[in-house]
C-alpha cells in the first residue's frame, strides 16, 4: 500500500465517521419530534429506543459473518447510504409502521456500518503502525456536534423532520458515496 493510498483511505474513512456522527445525532436529538410526528406514547417510546441498538447488534454480528466473503469497505459503501436513507424515512413517514420500518433499517444498517468502519480503521491503524483510531472517533464526535447543532436549528425554527433531514441527506449521501471510492484496508 502506498503512502498516498493510506492517506486517501484514512481521509475517506474519517469522512465516513463524520457522516455517521451527523446522522446519529440528528436522529437521537429529535426524538421528541419523532414522538410527536408518529404519536408514539411515552410508554411505547422505550420499545422503539431499545429496538435500534438491539438491531444494531444484530447488524454488527451479521457483518462479522459477511466480511468473511466481502471486504469491509464494500459493506460500508452500502451501509452508509442505507443509514442516511433510513434517517430520511424517519422524517418522511406518517404512520407508526413507517417509523418502525425506518428505525429497523437504521438499526441494522448502523450495526453493519459501525462494524465495517471499525474493521477498516483497525486495518489502517496496523498499516500505519501507530494509533489513528482516536482521529476517527474525533471525526465522529465532530459530526455529532454538527448533527446536534442542525437538529437544534431545526427544532428552533420549528422545521418538520423531513425539512431537517432532507438537506443533510442530499449533501452527505453523495459525499459519502464519493468518499467510499477510496476506502482501503491497510495490509
Amino acid at each position: 500500500m502506498t503512502d498516498a493510498g493510506l492517506r486517501y483511505g484514512r481521509a475517506s474513512l474519517g469522512l465516513s465517521f463524520g457522516v455517521q456522527g451527523v446522522a446519529f445525532a440528528l436522529l437521537v436529538t429529535r426524538i421528541p419530534a419523532i414522538q410527536d410526528q408518529y404519536g408514539i406514547s411515552d410508554g411505547l417510546l422505550p420499545v422503539f429506543l431499545a429496538a435500534v441498538p438491539i438491531l444494531a447488534g444484530a447488524g454488527s454480528v451479521a457483518t462479522e459473518k459477511l466480511v468473511a466473503r466481502v471486504r469491509p469497505g464494500v459493506v460500508l459503501r452500502w451501509a452508509q447510504p442505507l443509514v442516511l436513507l433510513a434517517l430520511l424515512g424517519v422524517g418522511a413517514g406518517r404512520e407508526m409502521w413507517h417509523v418502525a420500518v425506518a428505525l429497523g433499517v437504521f438499526g441494522l444498517a448502523v450495526g453493519a456500518l459501525d462494524a465495517s468502519m471499525n474493521m477498516l480503521g483497525v486495518s489502517l491503524q496496523r498499516a500505519y503502525g501507530r494509533s489513528i483510531m482516536t482521529g476517527f472517533h474525533a471525526a465522529y464526535s465532530l459530526g455529532g456536534i454538527a448533527g446536534a447543532s442542525l437538529a437544534w436549528a431545526g427544532a428552533r425554527w420549528d422545521l418538520s423532520l423531513l425539512a431537517s433531514y432532507l438537506p443533510v441527506v442530499v449533501v452527505l449521501l453523495p459525499a459519502a458515496l464519493a468518499g467510499s471510492r477510496w476506502y482501503t484496508e491497510g495490509k
